[in-house]
């Protein structure tokens, strides 16, 4: 008899637990939903993805690229470019991306670049480091709905890396009299 009022007890306190704990899958924030991978002993590259549509089957053209590096090495390194298997071009937020020391770039709603062309739900980039070796990741494309409508979009055009264009002079008019 007291087995069976341990059990009881047991499965009432467990299905309390679960009813009060506020498990509600629609609002839950994943802790690392992206791409992961590791350099070395150097470099950890975290929950890299891609932003896209609130529509998955029709991609905007250009998303943004969240993630976060941390340099783990006693030197600073660079994130000198990245690239999409099968077309599409990275433009990263600062080229090359420093990385100093002991600190994790890519951190807060920031994306670290944009991102054309993007074919998929899953795009092979390359991700490559002036010191580091270069590293492969699958990168998931995620749709701005739940927790990630709020992160800030892509620009609307791409950064440009050309020097600006400067305007030919205007000609004055010339005095009449």
């Amino acid at each position: 008899m007291r087995a069976v009022a341990a059990a009881v007890m047991v499965v009432a306190l467990a299905a309390t637990g679960c009813a009060n704990a506020g498990f509600d899958e629609a609002n839950r924030v994943p802790q690392n939903d992206g791409a992961n991978a590791n350099v070395g002993d150097s470099l950890s590259l975290r929950n890299f993805f891609l932003l896209g549509g609130a529509d998955s089957a029709s991609h905007p053209p250009q998303q943004a690229l969240f993630g976060v590096i941390v340099n783990d090495a006693q030197q600073p390194d660079q994130l000198e470019r990245v690239t999409m298997e099968g077309g599409g071009t990275v433009q990263l937020s600062g080229q090359p991306l420093t990385l100093p020391p002991d600190q994790a770039v890519g951190t807060g709603n920031q994306p670290i670049g944009t991102a054309d062309g993007v074919r998929g739900n899953v795009v092979p980039m390359t991700f490559t480091f002036r010191e580091a070796e270069p590293v492969r990741l699958l990168v998931p494309v995620k749709t701005r709905t739940g927790h990630f409508a709020n992160l800030p979009a892509a620009p609307s055009g791409a950064p440009s890396t050309a020097p600006p264009a400067t305007a030919p002079p205007t000609a004055s008019p010339s005095p009449t009299g």
